[in-house]
């Protein structure tokens, strides 16, 4: 494989990491996993290139690692969003059912909050 027939697969990988960027901020899941295929699909091309190493194909690497230094850092903050979703749900399903006790006392009711502030 020739120099630019390497640098212009590692232009088209730039842009489908921007296009993960853009399914990511969506929140768009379905989308993300029919990149995955594409993705995979470069790594042959990444792995089987013996050539000469070009200011631009080092450039277009740099950029690569920068867009998925930034891809991961939004999903890490998706799967956050989830985490803390999913603990505010579990917490408001572990109280108790009824608002009465054996003892003839009334359980007051957790307030189910997304965020640890009040305004």
């Amino acid at each position: 494989m020739q120099t630019k027939e390497f640098e212009r697969h590692l232009g088209s990988f730039v842009r489908l990491l921007k296009k993960e960027r853009t399914y990511l901020i969506k929140d768009d899941g379905e989308n993300l996993t029919n990149l995955l295929s594409e993705k995979e699909s470069f790594v042959k091309i990444l792995e089987e290139y013996h050539g000469d190493v070009s200011e631009k194909t080092r450039e277009l690497i740099t950029k690569i690692k920068e867009q998925q230094e930034e891809n991961l850092l939004l999903t890490q903050q998706a799967i956050g969003y989830q985490d803390m979703l999913m603990e505010a749900v579990k917490k408001n399903l572990s109280s108790p059912a009824g608002t009465y006790s054996k003892a003839a006392q009334v359980y007051a009711q957790p307030r189910t909050n997304f965020v640890d502030e009040e305004i």
